[in-house]
């Protein structure tokens, strides 16, 4: 049972690994273009140097040889780096073809439902990612498609890893590890919502207040 932080922010970044309780860290193309632009690898680069972890990294490219030579090239940067691969035909050719021909490590990411995680199971991903605010968004119920999943693995005998994302809110994250997710990647503003609890202030105000007034 492990949490990644969601985001390309450093800052974010570099505040959640102070807590000790990150893992490691997943990104894409939207969260790179919306924290602070400049040169993606050197981004990266600095993630890595903040987490001990994997790292995350989404290509952009949609047909099957700009994914892999983008890929091909993510993974030289450090041996930590995943390379996020969105569900398609395309996806899982590049996903059988890096995981089993080029050793590099691939998570198969916007997946909705236990189909396509089936898929990206037998294509050989390390990781599964599903979108748990999205698929609930859908109409559907998540915490079934996690389970699902997580039997399909058992089942099967894969060493695949269920990232649960997209997270729409604290309670996400404790629904979807209860149905069988290994990893949950949530955005920075979740870990202090996890952290804050107001009997937890009002007692531990109650105890200084008596130590302080102690005769």
């Amino acid at each position: 049972m492990e949490l990644f932080i969601d985001s390309a922010d450093l800052e974010q970044v570099r505040q959640a690994a102070t807590l000790g309780v990150i893992r490691g860290c997943t990104t894409n193309p939207k969260l790179a273009a919306t924290s602070g632009g400049g040169d993606f690898r050197d981004r990266v680069l600095q993630i890595l140097q903040l987490i001990s972890g994997p790292v995350s990294v989404e290509v952009t490219a949609e047909d099957a040889e700009g994914m892999l030579a983008q890929a091909i090239e993510f993974s030289r940067w450090d041996e930590r780096v995943v390379v996020k691969i969105p569900m398609s035909a395309a996806g899982l050719e590049v996903t059988s073809r890096l995981e089993g021909k080029h050793d590099i490590r691939v998570n198969v990411t916007c997946m909705m439902n236990s189909n396509q995680a089936t898929l990206a199971l037998l294509a050989g991903a390390s990781y599964v990612s599903l979108f748990v605010g999205r698929i609930n968004d859908l109409g559907y119920d998540a915490d079934s498609t996690l389970r699902e999943t997580a039997h399909f693995i058992d089942q099967g005998g894969f060493s695949a890893r269920i990232i649960a994302a997209s997270m729409r809110g604290v309670a996400d994250i404790q629904r979807s590890f209860l149905a069988g997710a290994h990893i949950v990647t949530i955005p920075h503003r979740f870990l202090a919502e996890m952290i804050h609890h107001p009997r937890t202030i009002e007692t531990i105000d109650e105890f200084k207040q008596a130590w302080d007034n102690r005769d």
